[in-house]
């Protein structure tokens, strides 16, 4: 026996999945907190983009026009 599911279906399913699958929301932070966490994401980032090694002769995928 076959059982078809609409696209309307489907998508209400995979909602309710990733709702479900959800955790309780974690407690607010802090505004000193939250800016040393984005700080230390920052130096993070930084830390990696330094290890990457990027010819000067390489340009950007796009053109930049005024």
């Amino acid at each position: 026996m076959k059982s078809k599911m609409t696209r309307r279906q489907l998508a209400g399913a995979m909602l309710a999945t990733a709702a479900a699958a959800q955790g309780p929301p974690s407690p607010p932070m802090s505004s000193g907190a939250e800016l040393d966490a984005a700080r230390q994401q920052n130096q993070r980032t930084g830390e990696a983009l330094a290890k990457l090694e990027l010819p000067m002769d390489t340009e950007p995928a796009f053109h930049f026009t005024a």
